[in-house]
């Protein structure tokens, strides 16, 4: 993987995280506790212990959760860690309701103590609130020149919450473009984006980013299929990772999700990966 900034701890932390097949990322995220008690991940411990089964290339945990698991963490061949420095709160937690504020957790440099390999902050898109935006952008600088500081990768997240989001799946897909180029402008080493648009479109976004670009999840797919389908023409437009979790933790057996994952992004064969499920 060509990287655009090349100090020591920068490659290697990059490195640990995409180290699979064709410098590619499976990441599985369990960051969900921060919004109230994730269905299914009530005991995030055993849940864990299962995905580590699977042989994800990263791990997504907070803070307090990456501490209380790091045993779990701790042997040479555990996945990478990415840590989320910062989370976003909603008028209900239980709901679909507006984002009301946005808080950071850690410095990055307590982040580093936890043993990441990269941290995560959001860019939040679509609100009218102008000062509160900027109360981010200005936050995301700062979290940028630490993560420089200690040559810690910076995944930024736009995140599509607001009234001034389009309903409309072309007007959505625009605003997800302009949170990637916002995302890289603003520090960002790697930008965790929503699958969205046509393939096209979708394809066009990340040949004008200068970083790689991860897949988030959203909410768990009725039909295994869709969610792969997804990754199969992410890959093809040149994704260089996914960030899933209710989908891979959700699963059955997230060993065979993983491994379905991992064709269908870097194979882009959406039946074998469909066969991997069988």
């Amino acid at each position: 993987m060509t990287l655009h900034a090349h100090s020591a701890g920068m490659v290697r932390r990059m490195g640990r995280l995409f180290s699979g097949e064709n410098d590619t990322a499976i990441i599985v995220a369990m960051d969900h506790g921060m919004a109230a008690v994730p269905e299914g991940l009530e005991r995030i411990r055993p849940v864990l212990e299962r995905v580590l089964q699977a042989d994800p290339d990263g791990i997504l945990l907070n803070p307090s959760m990456a501490r209380q698991q790091v045993d779990l963490l701790a042997r040479r061949n555990a996945p990478s860690l990415t840590v989320g420095i910062d989370f976003v709160a909603h008028e209900d937690p239980h709901a679909n309701s507006p984002v009301a504020a946005h808080y950071p957790q850690i410095s990055v440099e307590e982040a580093l103590r936890l043993g990441a390999d990269c941290v995560k902050s959001m860019l939040v898109m679509g609100r009218s609130d102008r000062a509160a935006f900027a109360e981010n952008v200005s936050y995301l600088r700062t979290m940028a020149e630490e993560c420089r500081l200690w040559e810690m990768p910076l995944m930024i997240e736009p995140y599509l919450w607001g009234d001034r989001v389009p309903e409309d799946p072309a007007g959505r897909a625009a605003l997800n473009a302009d949170g990637a180029r916002l995302a890289v402008e603003f520090g960002a080493d790697i930008v965790k984006l929503e699958y969205a648009g046509e393939p096209a479109e979708f394809a066009e976004v990340v040949v004008q980013c200068p970083v790689p670009i991860v897949i988030l999840g959203g909410p768990k797919r009725p039909a295994q299929r869709d969610t792969l389908a997804d990754i199969v023409n992410a890959g093809r437009a040149g994704a260089k990772g996914i960030a899933i979790g209710r989908n891979v933790w959700g699963h059955g057996d997230p060993r065979k999700m993983v491994r379905a994952l991992r064709i269908a992004l870097v194979r882009q064969d959406l039946d074998a990966a469909m066969a991997a499920l069988a």
